[in-house]
């Protein structure tokens, strides 16, 4: 699997919508399609220590269950 730079710009998006000192709203089309994806590289953005514990969050989860893209299994 390839990582790319478009794919690290869709990450960083989705890491700064769940950021905590942000009011949660709801994803948009655009953010869940970004998710869809990235699924591939998931479990790498999981695993990085930088962006996973965002993704790991409570906000993270809400985020793959609003988007109805199952949280992945690393």
């Amino acid at each position: 699997m390839k990582l790319t730079a478009i794919g690290l710009i869709a990450m960083v998006a989705i890491v700064m919508q769940l950021s905590p000192t942000m009011a949660w709203q709801p994803p948009t089309a655009g953010c869940c399609q970004a998710l869809r994806d990235q699924g591939p590289c998931m479990c790498y953005f999981i695993k990085n220590t930088w962006i996973g514990p965002t993704i790991q969050a409570p906000n993270g989860h809400k985020l793959f269950a609003d988007c109805n893209v199952p949280y992945p299994s690393c």
